[in-house]
């Protein structure tokens, strides 16, 4: 894993750095993230299983779990009705094979939520919600990080690439 770590740091892209964009590397669950400009770490999860970071009233958390209630599939609908049942309005849904976007209102907030396949039946996700007023602000962030989530190489549970957010 600390091999991982290592090639993950010198095959970033220099412009990552150069704009303010932060790699997150999550050992335990072998998965990797760009966190956007801005994004301050609030607090890391005791038992490693991610970090919330904030930008104002905007709130990106990234983490993985293992798939305790079946298969990627089941994940992905257990997230989307947890959703529905705190009031989100899902107008956005997309999955495929290893990966599944979810994005919605509730009020006055916007949701974006990525989650991917890992090895060893776990997934990663990441949420960004942030207010209303921030959307010009943060909607042309969302594509970087959903680029970017992924599992560690060698990893083949998440086939492919996905598409970038709409």
């Amino acid at each position: 894993m600390q091999r991982f770590l290592f090639l993950l740091f010198f095959t970033l892209p220099a412009a990552a750095f150069a704009q303010g964009w932060e790699p997150y590397a999550n050992a335990r669950f072998g998965f990797a993230v760009d966190v956007p400009p801005g994004f301050t770490l609030v607090q890391e999860a005791d038992n490693g299983d991610g970090r919330t970071y904030a930008n104002g009233e905007a709130k990106l958390s990234v983490w993985a779990n293992h798939l305790v209630i079946g298969s990627f599939a089941d994940e992905v609908a257990s997230r989307r009705m947890a959703y529905l049942r705190e009031g989100w309005d899902l107008s956005y849904e997309r999955q495929a094979a290893g990966w599944a976007s979810l994005s919605g209102t509730l009020v006055d907030s916007i949701l974006y939520h990525r989650i991917i396949a890992l090895c060893d039946e776990a997934a990663a996700s990441f949420v960004l919600e942030y207010p209303q007023s921030m959307k010009a602000e943060m909607s042309p962030l969302i594509g970087k990080p959903v680029k970017s989530l992924r599992p560690a190489e060698g990893c083949t549970s998440a086939q492919g690439t996905a598409p970038p957010a709409q």
